[in-house]
């Protein structure tokens, strides 16, 4: 059983963002403040991710739509470098053109298929959208000025909020001989490996 609109518009509501619903255009547009990147039509500090079913419910697309108008730039080809850029950065969103019109966007599909996404996917994905326009914003809109692609103060940011590796607890000595004596029991790693396939471990 695929998404329905109903759930979609539920489960944003339990997000408790401002949004608006739209049965008509079977969309659900979603208010988000920036730090960053200023809104062309408004020249606010904001941007509205338009949250939409497609596929009769199997695919969620969030879409940023009008994000840029390329024809604006004077150094289009550093500015779709440095959209191919964030794309690399980023795992949930990405920087699309429309060649016919200049019209970038920045997209977020998720296959559904007979699933129901929850509120909390919901939130994370909105959350990284926006963050993808808002971070990537001042890198973007220079190269496309300037020409000058330059992502180190971005980088580091998110590399001063990541958390740090995560040791391994090593294996006492105990555990270590343990692990060995089974693998030698069961034959070797493989056998290992195919035992606990065997029983579903």
């Amino acid at each position: 059983m695929a998404m329905t609109f109903a759930e979609l518009v539920g489960r944003i509501a339990e997000i408790g963002c401002d949004f608006r619903a739209s049965r008509e255009h079977n969309e659900v547009v979603v208010a988000v403040p920036t730090t960053h990147y200023i809104d062309p039509h408004d020249n606010e500090k904001s941007l509205l991710l338009h949250v939409m079913l497609q596929e009769e419910g199997r695919m969620l697309r969030i879409c940023v739509p009008e994000v840029y108008a390329i024809g604006e730039f004077e150094h289009r080809g550093a500015m779709c470098e440095a959209m191919l850029a964030a794309n690399w950065r980023v795992r949930v969103a990405s920087y699309i053109l429309d060649e016919s019109d200049g019209e970038v966007r920045v997209v977020s599909d998720t296959p559904l298929e007979d699933g129901v996404a929850t509120s909390k996917q919901l939130s994370r994905t909105l959350t990284l959208v926006a963050w993808t326009v808002d971070q990537f914003d001042p890198v973007i809109r220079e190269a496309g000025k300037s020409g000058t692609i330059d992502f180190k103060a971005i980088d580091e940011q998110v590399r001063s909020e990541a958390p740090g590796p995560r040791r391994r607890k090593s294996r006492s000595k105990r555990e270590r001989r343990e692990l060995a004596d089974l693998i030698k029991a069961a034959g070797g790693v493989e056998g290992l490996r195919k035992l606990l396939e065997d029983n579903n471990l």
